[in-house]
């Protein structure tokens, strides 16, 4: 693709905004005049598929940090002669502050990181909301603003450089006071897409009907989280939350849908239940046709995808102190649930 060609520029650490980017604009766009910035941990199917593309680094090991410390700096400093698009195209983003080098003090539009995320992230008392705002008051953040720019400490759209917000849902933020907000749920951007666009995006995130069928199969969906590193819990904790959590239900009518950064070895300490771990969104999942009879989960967006028409039990961030106090009392979900009172000594 020549430079002339790319007008837009997808900045998408997952799944979510690059498929919400995918389905809002037009084909044409997408495929021909798009260059896309992501994450190195994305699977090869879509690695292959994505016309054009830089993968950006993501946690690993020592060598690989300072890798990435390398390429922050890269970015800050000479992102237009790599990439000289960035001075002209159409930016859409979802804005972490390593990403956000890439913008500069350009203008952009944000994407969603998940379902409802403003709602349970960026609330005036969102424990990372807090987070955000105490490192962008501390030393550290004002090092940093220096060194990298405004953005690499005013993410989430809280800034004067995001102008529009495209969301899947109504949200309720802060930082939505101003700007323009775009509202297109998924189910209408798919449905409104070409036959065409479909299999494309089918293909690129590897969905098959095999993996419908086997998700049809269990009538009962939990959507792990990676909690455990996340919240800092021991092994032991983990094992033992998930057990009083899977004690609800038969194991042989329940699957678990881990999330793309869980690497928890569930068939280890639970051999009996069905996993799917192929890094594949829920959302597109939804889409596509898997209609669980229940869904489940802790505290995970991803039952969002699925309407009120079937059951979800949940279990909130109560279940465990340090889970609390990661996420906060208040991480509640959009829909209607079943609360699952905590019932172990986790």
């Amino acid at each position: 693709m020549k430079v002339k060609d790319i007008t837009h520029v997808c900045i998408a650490p997952n799944f979510y905004p690059l498929l919400q980017y995918m389905l809002l604009l037009p084909d044409d766009i997408i495929l021909h005049h798009s260059y896309y910035f992501t994450v190195d941990t994305m699977p090869s199917s879509v690695k292959k598929g994505i016309p054009c593309s830089t993968y950006l680094l993501g946690k690993g090991s020592l060598l690989n940090e300072i890798e990435k410390r390398f390429q922050k700096l890269l970015f800050r400093f000479f992102k237009y002669r790599n990439f000289p698009f960035l001075k002209t195209a159409n930016i859409f983003a979802y804005d972490l502050p390593y990403l956000n080098l890439l913008i500069g003090k350009r203008e952009y539009s944000l994407l969603a990181d998940a379902p409802n995320w403003l709602t349970l992230n960026v609330q005036e008392h969102s424990l990372e909301y807090k987070r955000l705002l105490q490192r962008a008051s501390s030393i550290k953040g004002k090092i940093q603003r220096l060194v990298f720019g405004n953005l690499f400490v005013n993410c989430y759209g809280n800034n004067n450089q995001c102008k529009v917000i495209y969301l899947t849902e109504e949200n309720s933020s802060p930082i939505l006071k101003g700007k323009q907000v775009i509202i297109n749920s998924l189910q209408e951007l798919w449905t409104e897409s070409s036959l065409a666009k479909q299999e494309f995006i089918k293909e690129l995130f590897d969905i098959s009907d095999n993996d419908v069928n086997l998700l049809n199969n269990r009538p009962i969906i939990f959507f792990s989280q990676p909690l455990l590193d996340d919240c800092h819990l021991t092994e032991d904790e983990w094992v033992q939350i998930n057990r009083s959590i899977f004690s609800h239900y038969d194991h042989n009518k329940l699957l678990i849908k881990t999330h793309p950064r869980d690497t928890f070895d569930y068939k280890k300490h639970f051999p009996d239940i069905v996993i799917y771990n192929k890094i594949v969104n829920t959302q597109l999942l939804s889409l596509v046709g898997v209609k669980p009879e229940k869904v489940a989960t802790i505290c995970s967006t991803a039952i969002e995808a699925f309407p009120e028409s079937i059951e979800c039990d949940y279990y909130g961030t109560g279940i465990h102190p340090k889970i609390m106090n990661y996420l906060g009392k208040d991480y509640k979900p959009n829909r209607k649930v079943n609360n699952i009172p905590l019932n172990n000594n986790c």
